[in-house]
């Protein structure tokens, strides 16, 4: 039986580890077999932020300069390079403390980097605010850890100029592996010498080798801008370790390669794995046919599904977590959680409970297969990996997290006393009351992202996406009121969606962001992908398809016509340019027409459109006996007047008559976070034996919205 090294390869977010690697070897060491794992990416990243590294860039840029003579400047860029290298020394002199800061070892730094002079500036800088106004006098830590950003974005464009154009902190070469229809352009880059950071890269690829001896290199290549530097890593493991057989698996194959026919890049790879990987890693340790896999011969069908359960807990150990970093690269809150802090990634369920968006790859299993594991066993998972890593800090990586998941995991961690905080994608439905927002967030929730997409209740309809601006509106209400961040991920040039509707759009969104109900925004291109239900068929939603023959590599994005009449690339501009505006605080009050280069309708849209909902009241504050009522707050104890309730930062004291704050002593002591639950229905019925009154009046008084906020909810 065979073992196996799973790598992560250059390039992904560097502040923390990506899962792919430990679900793997968590299952796979469970079954008997021998893995490693291995992060590439932040290894090298941690290589090449150094000094011996950046003293080799310095050289081949005064080696590249000496060739070509002592030609005039050209432009703005060659001064900007110029001004680096005039201040190696400096760069080379702070990147070990830089680093270290990034790293979380040199907290002291900050004060040292925020005043102004001590790191060298480049072309990063010209356009940065003055830190007080970014920050204030108070985020000291964070302001320098912007500054430090923006020193490795000056670096990295120098390292751009100098070494390789494909280089990125987050990707490597991603603009040669879009829309990829044909190997030859990808391998035409594998064929050329390889450059500094390749040679790095292969180096500590080959130390980790031979320290683990492996029969077998996996790669997961999550996105685009992972594939070229896993093809790079496969053709050195061949010339090097002829016997090693190079695996590549992961979301961009997965994705793109399912229908690929040439089939070149068997010269650097031995298996395709689709899909989740487990059994078919498994099978091919075992020596036995790799079902799920792609090889030179072609598909091996037979793909066995596992459970969520049977995946099981990830397994973190192994990975060199004092090396992960973290950047901001803005100052926006919610954007730099994907960045900034060392976070565990989980996934709470396999796929997505909703899978009927017709954008989306709802025909993968990845996405259309949905499985769950119980909140105790989430909450088991949680505290084993909180006990590897030594972080307590959790990002949930799901397509979106079903809402009575969440409901139970809150109230599993909150039943066992855990301070973990955490961050996940949710649909905008109804389900998220404020009761339960609340409860998230005093289970650790500090943040949402979820899909507005289109911000139009036809074209929300026409996709599947199953909410309502009002509905979205009203979740992102009670997330807000619950402090916990919202961020919300739009989308436009929709098949069949009119000038009219994107101006109302932006509309919409301007409306949200002077409600102050979402933090932060990103709108993206729609691109109609082969495995969603408009891929496979467009004729639904009003365009036609063009072409029909597939790619001989890879094949995702399906192009189609559609008569759409306006300048597509004006209106992204637009879209873009109003949404920086709207995060910083300006424009709230401009009309969204005006954000455009060219004449555009004026909205339809009502002014009071968000604010006309926003008024609706709360699903939780309407009686259902079926609901769970739990107690979450602090202590609340019997007094002369009535009852004393207190919350980590205030008390209340709530008059009651005597056998109401009985009751209300009563329910507290049943109505907690273990099981079984108590519902609405039971307490409805207590209550008539402590008063004649009917429980209604006391439901629907404001002393039980005092309690509520308290920590009286119904769940």
């Amino acid at each position: 039986m065979g073992k196996i090294l799973l790598v992560t390869p250059p390039f992904l977010q560097p502040n923390s580890p990506y899962p792919a690697t430990a679900y793997l070897k968590s299952y796979l060491a469970r079954h008997g077999h021998r893995a490693e794992q291995y992060d590439l990416s932040v290894e090298l990243l941690g290589d090449i932020f150094s000094k011996t590294f950046l003293e080799r860039v310095f050289t081949a840029y005064a080696e590249h300069k000496s060739a070509r003579g002592e030609e005039a400047l050209g432009d703005a860029a060659d001064a900007n390079l110029e001004r680096i290298y005039a201040l190696r020394s400096q760069y080379t002199a702070t990147i070990e403390g830089v680093m270290a800061f990034l790293r979380g070892e040199e907290p002291t730094l900050a004060t040292a980097v925020c005043r102004g002079d001590f790191l060298p500036q480049a072309g990063r800088f010209e356009t940065m605010s003055p830190p007080e106004e970014e920050f204030g006098w108070m985020g000291i830590q964070d302001c320098a850890k912007y500054i430090c950003t923006l020193y490795l974005q000056d670096i990295s464009d120098f390292i751009r100029a100098t070494v390789t154009p494909a280089f990125e902190i987050v990707r490597y070469a991603e603009h040669l592996s879009l829309s990829l229809a044909e190997f030859s352009t990808l391998e035409a880059e594998l064929l050329r010498p390889m450059n500094i950071i390749e040679e790095r890269m292969t180096e500590l690829l080959f130390a980790a080798i031979a320290e683990h001896r492996p029969d077998f290199v996996a790669f997961t290549v999550p996105f685009p801008g992972n594939l070229l530097a896993a093809l790079r890593c496969g053709q050195q493991i061949k010339l090097r370790y002829p016997d090693i057989r190079v695996i590549m698996g992961g979301g961009y194959p997965t994705t793109e390669l399912r229908l690929m026919s040439d089939r070149s890049v068997f010269a650097y790879v031995d298996y395709i794995v689709l899909d989740d990987g487990e059994t078919t890693l498994a099978r091919i340790l075992e020596e036995k046919e790799p079902t799920g896999a792609i090889t030179a011969e072609g598909y091996h069908t037979g793909a066995e599904r596992i459970s969520h359960r049977e995946r099981g807990c990830p397994d973190f150990s192994g990975l060199p977590l004092s090396k992960y970093f973290s950047l901001c690269e803005v100052t926006n809150p919610m954007h730099r959680l994907w960045s900034d802090g060392r976070w565990n990634k989980m996934m709470l369920a396999h796929g997505c409970y909703w899978a009927k968006c017709a954008f989306c790859d709802t025909s993968l299993d990845y996405i259309g297969r949905y499985d769950a594991v119980t909140a105790a066993e989430l909450a088991d998972w949680m505290d084993t990996v909180a006990a590897q890593t030594g972080s307590r800090g959790f990002h949930f990586v799901d397509e979106a997290a079903p809402p009575r998941l969440l409901r139970d995991l809150s109230l599993e961690l909150l039943r066992r006393g855990r301070r973990y905080t955490w961050w996940t994608n949710i649909r905008f439905e109804r389900a998220f009351t404020g009761d339960l927002c609340r409860l998230m967030a005093a289970a650790g929730c500090i943040a949402v992202s979820g899909g507005l997409e289109v911000a139009s209740d036809r074209l929300l309809e026409m996709i599947g996406k199953g909410i309502t601006i009002e509905q979205a509106t009203i979740a992102m209400r009670n997330f807000y009121e619950a402090g916990i961040m919202v961020h919300a991920y739009l989308m436009y040039g929709l098949p069949t969606q009119t000038l009219q509707e994107t101006v109302d759009a932006l509309e919409v969104v301007r409306q949200l962001f002077r409600a102050e109900l979402v933090g932060s925004a990103f709108w993206h291109r729609y691109a109609m992908t082969v495995h969603s239900p408009s891929g496979q068929n467009p004729e639904r939603f009003g365009v036609r398809r063009k072409g029909s023959v597939p790619n001989p590599f890879a094949n995702n994005e399906v192009f189609f016509s559609d008569n759409r009449g306006y300048d597509i690339g004006m209106v992204g501009d637009a879209l873009r340019l109003s949404l920086a505006n709207y995060m910083a605080g300006n424009g709230l009050d401009r009309p969204v027409h005006k954000w455009f280069a060219a004449k555009v309708p004026h909205t339809t849209v009502e002014e009071s459109l968000i604010a006309g909902h926003l008024i609706k009241p709360d699903a939780s504050r309407i009686f259902d006996e079926q609901a769970r009522l739990v107690w979450i707050g602090g202590s609340m104890e019997r007094i002369e007047e009535g009852i004393r309730v207190r919350s980590n930062s205030e008390e209340k004291t709530l008059r009651f008559s005597s056998t109401e704050a009985d009751f209300l002593l009563h329910v507290a002591g049943i109505c907690g976070t273990a099981e079984p639950p108590v519902l609405l229905g039971r307490i409805k019925g207590l209550y008539a034996e402590y008063s004649p009154e009917p429980f209604a009046i006391l439901y629907h008084s404001k002393k039980w919205d005092i309690l509520r906020s308290y920590g009286l909810l119904q769940v």
